[in-house]
């Protein structure tokens, strides 16, 4: 049970924005900016106005 514990936030991890753009474009360029310099996944997600980049996802 403890294994399982301790594999579980590596498995769930915790989505965070990394940034917030006005327009789509944008944040899709940023995002593949962010991919190439950093190597960790990142989405775009439509918030209430503009669009977000989420880091942590898998």
């Amino acid at each position: 049970m403890p294994k399982l514990v301790r594999a579980l936030p590596r498995l769930f991890t915790a989505a965070h924005p990394v940034a917030h753009f006005p327009t789509e474009s944008e944040a899709v360029n940023f995002a593949w900016q962010y991919l190439a310099t950093t190597g960790r996944a990142v989405a775009v997600a439509p918030v209430v106005i503009g669009f977000d980049v989420i880091g942590g996802v898998a």
